[in-house]
């Protein structure tokens, strides 16, 4: 890792590379298809799915978006669970948790049993003052808890050390960047004291477990990564789901 004078010294070459990853990552595809549908047995019980945030909620990185994370994640868990999934997908290719904690106090979080929120890219690439991430970090995970999330997971990708996908110094800045965002994303989450119906986790998957995956920008997968992302997940959402009480978390989930 830099020290903090070099880097502060190098920062005028990663700040115009930021510009270049920038203006790469808008020319990823957005992928086609509606923000909303549903999987699994019709006539099962159903379970709603909220996947809120960024680019990544929108699946950037894929070409349609029954292959990015949310219709994916959907699917794994009706068929763990034998359940009817309907998921739905709020974001914006550029939000910040700024924009995201804008629409949800306009316009209200839908109702949901399961919240999975994907923020921290434009965060990262624009420099967010870590006092106003942990802010609204906070404030979102209250507008979801009022919506009716009784499990709510804050994902992403973390970027843990210098990936060599992005050029340096900026991956350098960037990885410790967003390895602070992610700290605070913890220390929010594990200060929270959710009722007992309720459960709250961080859970970021590694960029390095998607490195095989990921787009020329270093931050969006593509349609494997989407993939691997959803199943990892999905595991790790079925275990605490199964963990809240059985008769808040539906009497005819699989055992």
């Amino acid at each position: 890792m830099l020290e903090a004078g070099a880097l502060m010294g190098l920062l005028p070459v990663a700040l115009a590379q930021n510009l270049w990853l920038r203006v790469a990552g808008r020319r990823l595809p957005e992928p086609l298809g509606a923000h909303a549908g549903w999987t699994g047995e019709a006539s099962a019980e159903p379970l709603r799915l909220l996947v809120a945030g960024d680019s990544l909620a929108l699946g950037v990185g894929c070409s349609a978006v029954e292959r990015s994370l949310a219709p994916r994640l959907a699917y794994n868990l009706a068929l763990r669970l034998r359940r009817r999934v309907e998921w739905q997908v709020i974001g914006g290719r550029h939000w910040t948790a700024a924009e995201l904690l804008r629409a949800l106090s306009l316009q209200g979080a839908p109702a949901h049993d399961i919240g999975i929120l994907l923020l921290g890219v434009n965060d990262t690439l624009g420099l967010t003052a870590i006092g106003r991430w942990r802010r609204e970090f906070s404030r979102i995970l209250d507008h979801l808890e009022a919506a009716g999330g009784r499990l709510l997971i804050s994902s992403g990708v973390r970027v843990a050390r210098p990936l060599p996908v992005l050029p340096w110094p900026l991956n350098a800045l960037l990885s410790e960047r967003g390895r602070r965002l992610d700290q605070v994303a913890f220390d929010v989450i594990r200060s929270r004291r959710p009722a007992v119906d309720q459960a709250c986790l961080h859970l970021p998957i590694a960029a390095t477990d998607l490195l095989p995956h990921l787009q020329r920008d270093g931050f969006h997968p593509s349609a494997t990564g989407y993939a691997r992302w959803a199943s990892w997940l999905a595991q790790r959402t079925l275990d605490e789901w199964q963990a809240l009480p059985e008769a808040l978390t539906g009497i005819n989930q699989a055992s």
